[in-house]
């Protein structure tokens, strides 16, 4: 199998859907011989922020010299962004190699009805990977929830880290925040710390510190109370946290949040005998990269993609609009997934756009450019219009060629979409 083949193979697989339960990969790595028992690990779940929380973590565990394995999902610009050793992509040859061994034991599985998912055939390759690489400790981000998540077969992790919990995924979750955070407090392990972001609300803060004490986990709670911000852009933040002066590359307020959740991760980290030093904290932090987070494309014309797609992620862009934007009048170009609570998020971002381009993310869940342009106009101001477009490339040329000096183009509703149109947005600003 090459890399082309073993790629076919996952794509292949999304017809499965998402079926949570740990049966499938439990059978899967005890085959494989249960690599992920060899390693330590960082266990991140939450709804928002997780994959920012996480490579800031990986970031600092590999400025303090750990050869540090990263998981995360989905991806923006290439499918191996999910697989990361030190900031470096699992090679094309490594992921046909070891999804050849993965897919001989999912079709053997299949045969008595226990086919894989396509994120737990990922999750077994990652951890098949980070095993034959020696890695010192993984950042291991959830897919979806957390008890019933693959990642969670993972036994002892160093520390749990939640991140900001809000409503997503409802149908699979549950529709109160309450079942949601007590999905996610299935990472939380027996006598392993666990670390919870800043600014919950107070009913999930109530369903993680009972988890905690179940297991007599030792909760650090976040808080933004030590936080002096010096500067805000809409490519950084300079803060202070307390004594420690962070420079954050990722924009707006809520990445101050995560950046908080990460220093406390480290620390609890370096608690539990993986040294990290207060030096390394802020070098990692600094060193940090992830696309499509208020990603600024371009600055002339002024143009950003960012991968917010449910109401808390939303709640985010709209705070860094406000902030940063300078009272620019935006250009909005909107595609969502219709599983996601989509009514909720156009009500909050639409007010804040002068035009808007809907369309529809390359995905089989997607939302039609219709159906969203229909949703997204009881929202939008007196004379705004609300456009679908069937074409993601003539969008991006309307909207890119409205933009002036007092305007900006925002780019949200699906990492889906950011990963679709970064390269047309990249290769057309560059033309101009």
């Amino acid at each position: 199998m090459d890399y082309t083949e073993a790629r076919a193979y996952i794509d292949n697989m999304e017809r499965f859907g998402i079926k949570p339960g740990l049966q499938r990969i439990t059978k899967m790595m005890a085959y494989l011989g249960n690599p992920q028992d060899k390693l330590k690990f960082v266990h991140v779940a939450g709804t928002n922020g997780k994959g920012s929380v996480s490579t800031m973590i990986a970031s600092i565990l590999s400025c303090e010299g750990y050869r540090t394995g990263l998981f995360t999902s989905p991806y923006v610009l290439d499918f191996r962004e999910r697989f990361m050793i030190n900031g470096n992509m699992i090679t094309e040859d490594e992921f046909a190699e070891i999804m050849t061994k993965v897919s001989t034991v999912n079709d053997i599985l299949s045969k008595s009805g226990c086919c894989l998912t396509q994120f737990e055939l990922i999750t077994a390759v990652a951890l098949m990977w980070f095993a034959q690489r020696e890695c010192r400790v993984v950042v291991l981000e959830c897919g979806l929830g957390g008890r019933m998540d693959s990642t969670n077969i993972v036994k002892q992790p160093i520390c749990s880290v939640i991140t900001k919990i809000s409503m997503d995924h409802t149908d699979i979750l549950g529709d109160t925040l309450e079942k949601i955070a007590g999905e996610k407090a299935g990472i939380i392990k027996q006598n392993c710390p666990t670390v919870l972001a800043p600014n919950q609300k107070d009913e999930v803060v109530s369903v993680i510190a009972n988890k905690c004490a179940e297991m007599n986990s030792a909760l650090t709670i976040c808080t933004t109370d030590a936080v002096e911000v010096h500067s805000m852009t809409p490519t950084v933040n300079h803060v202070y946290y307390g004594d420690t002066r962070l420079m954050i590359p990722l924009a707006g307020p809520h990445q101050i949040e995560n950046a908080v959740t990460a220093v406390n991760a480290a620390r609890v980290i370096n608690e539990r005998g993986l040294e990290i030093r207060e030096e390394n904290i802020s070098n990692g932090i600094a060193s940090a990269r992830i696309p499509a987070r208020f990603e600024i494309i371009s600055r002339n014309p002024l143009v950003i993609v960012d991968g917010a797609h449910n109401p808390d992620g939303i709640d985010a862009l709209c705070k860094s609009i406000d902030t940063l934007l300078d009272g620019r009048s935006v250009i909005g170009i909107m595609g969502m997934l219709r599983d996601k609570s989509y009514d909720e998020a156009l009500s909050k971002i639409i007010p804040r756009f002068e035009m808007v381009f809907t369309v529809s993310p390359n995905n089989p869940r997607a939302l039609s450019a219709k159906k969203l342009a229909e949703c997204a106009a009881q929202y939008a101001n007196e004379g705004v219009c609300v456009k679908p477009m069937e074409n993601l490339k003539k969008a991006a040329e309307r909207a890119v060629g409205m933009v002036d000096e007092a305007s900006a183009v925002v780019v949200c509703g699906s990492l889906y979409l950011a990963s679709e149109i970064r390269p047309i947005l990249i290769d057309l600003v560059g033309s101009l």
